[in-house]
């Protein structure tokens, strides 16, 4: 049995048929764009670090092998063109062959706006048709701006028709970070909304759980998990630290349920900012959260009887 998941993965040059494909995206202009502070650049290489370091094949909690996980990684993607947008063509463009290719994509982030792109390859590869998806995050990041920005990825992907309103899921938001105005557009949208009051009183499971079956209920989905839904005590380096937020462990449960759930094509962890980090303590949590994630794909990767040794 290999005892650490970093030797499971392998290039995706070398692997053209996995269970999942990581990838990164070295981007923060976006957060920049919002005030936000400079260094998502890193985030990618932090994580594959933290990955590479512990993290080992069998989880205890769950009694899960891992070992006959099959993990790709495509590399970081080449995001340093001055035009902001045809980076973001870039993202949409090889995010979407790469789901063409592997059932399952993580992203290793990165500036909150790439996600209105990677969405998009997402809905590319599965057809043109609108997608389900879950934001785990403080903010509702649905403002209404023409630039690309962190502030603004799920707005556009649902004034677009990316995303279907009723099949989409705001977990975590908080309670004085978000204003009037977006929340009463994803009413419109019949978006729905978990505030973190409400995942602290009933536990994350619950929503969680039910925003799976919506978000996966007429097709693919993805869930995206900002690192600045975490308090700040657990996740210092981020782009916007919030002294409230979700612990390590509710964030691991949304992980791990996620990874279990097949139908789930594309999940992000964003907005790690290594700049700011506190003896790689973020990225530690965000390369936690990925290990959470890939549990759960083995887990239900074991469980339809389709493991390789």
């Amino acid at each position: 049995m290999t005892a650490f998941l970093r030797d499971l993965v392998r290039p995706a040059t070398e692997l053209p048929t996995a269970d999942v494909c990581l990838v990164g995206l070295p981007l923060d202009f976006g957060t920049v764009l919002e005030g936000g502070r400079a260094g998502a650049v890193g985030a990618p290489d932090a994580i594959r670090r933290e990955l590479r370091r512990y993290h080992k094949t069998y989880n205890l909690e769950h009694d899960v092998r891992l070992d006959h996980l099959r993990i790709a990684d495509a590399g970081n993607l080449d995001l340093r063109h001055p035009d902001h947008g045809r980076n973001h063509d870039q993202i949409r463009e090889q995010l979407g062959q790469l789901l063409r290719r592997y059932p399952r994509v993580v992203v290793l982030g990165g500036s909150h706006d790439g996600t209105y792109s990677t969405v998009r390859g997402l809905v590319e590869a599965s057809g043109g048709q609108p997608v389900g998806g879950i934001n785990l995050d403080a903010h509702a990041d649905v403002k209404d701006k023409p630039e690309i920005s962190s502030g603004t990825p799920f707005g556009k992907l649902l004034r677009e028709g990316w995303v279907a309103g009723p099949r989409f899921t705001e977990i975590g938001l908080h309670s004085n970070l978000n204003t009037l105005e977006d929340i009463e557009f994803l009413h419109e949208q019949a978006a729905h909304i978990v505030p973190l009051a409400h995942v602290q009183q009933d536990g994350l499971a619950l929503y969680l759980s039910r925003a799976l079956s919506r978000a996966t209920a007429a097709g693919p989905a993805f869930v995206s998990f900002d690192l600045d839904g975490c308090a700040e005590a657990y996740a210092p380096a981020v782009s916007a630290p919030s002294a409230d937020g979700l612990t390590p462990r509710q964030a691991v449960e949304a992980a791990f349920l996620t990874g279990k759930n097949e139908s789930v094509c594309l999940f992000e962890v964003v907005e790690l900012n290594p700049v700011f980090d506190r003896d790689n303590q973020t990225a530690r949590l965000a390369a936690t959260l990925i290990a959470a994630f890939l549990t759960g794909a083995a887990s239900a990767v074991a469980s339809r009887g389709a493991g390789h040794p």
